[in-house]
């Protein structure tokens, strides 16, 4: 049975990681780790402190999709930041 990606199950899962992966980098390059105060390796659901903090991450990603379901904000005006922050780290 294949899902939206077109890939059935082990090659599913396995890209799914990936992109999982992928998007904890880029929470790591926009400084959220630092800011928040997340440790690498830490355990996000059994340390009562990470808790609080994925709490947090996750009604922030529950507001940005909130925000761009209603086009409150647009991906592109944050594609431009996004340019920005990487420009500058040069």
């Amino acid at each position: 049975m294949k899902n939206r990606s077109g890939l059935a199950g082990y090659g599913f899962r396995q890209a799914r990681t990936r992109t999982l992966i992928q998007l904890g980098g880029l929470m790591e390059k926009a400084g959220l780790f630092e800011t928040l105060g997340i440790i690498p390796g830490s355990d996000l659901q059994k340390d009562p402190q990470m808790q609080e903090i994925a709490l947090g991450l996750l009604g922030a990603f529950i507001g940005m999709k909130s925000e761009l379901q209603k086009k409150e904000v647009s991906l592109e005006l944050w594609k431009l930041k996004a340019q920005s922050f990487l420009n500058e780290e040069r």
